[in-house]
């Protein structure tokens, strides 16, 4: 049997198990990664809207919005430098995800309802959880 050279070898694992994240991305952040049993996986809820964040992988986010009272899920996401790393949001009844690639240290989630009977004409309103330190 023809071993591999040892780059190669570890660069295929790698892009194995970076095909193997991407095809594996649930559609609720509750059924996602294996890491969750290690402790690594970190859950929080804001009303109908799922964050899982997972700094054992550099910094993994997914946001899931469920049926309730918000249509869009937003979380803020700061890094352990303090440095704002943007928004992921997600509309209800989806999920997104993306990798940091340093470990989050914040997020603060929110969520923009309707405030009137015939969406999407009626005006909105977003309302933010505070601040959670994650690390």
């Amino acid at each position: 049997m023809k071993k591999l050279p040892r780059t190669l070898a570890r660069t295929a694992g790698v892009l194995g198990l970076a095909v193997a994240a991407l095809t594996a991305l649930p559609a609720s952040p509750a059924m996602a990664g294996t890491s969750a049993t290690a402790g690594c996986t970190k859950y929080y809820k804001f009303d109908n809207i799922q964050v899982q964040v997972d700094n054992c992988s550099s910094g993994w986010v997914w946001i899931y919005t469920g049926n309730g009272t918000y249509f869009k899920g937003t979380v803020h996401v700061t890094d352990n430098f303090g440095h704002d790393r943007g928004e992921l949001t997600a509309d209800r009844g989806k999920a997104n995800a993306t990798k940091y690639f340093s470990p989050v240290g914040t997020i603060r989630i929110c969520g923009t309802k309707y405030l009137g009977w015939t969406p999407p004409l009626s005006p909105w309103w977003t309302d933010c959880g505070t601040e959670i330190r994650v690390s």
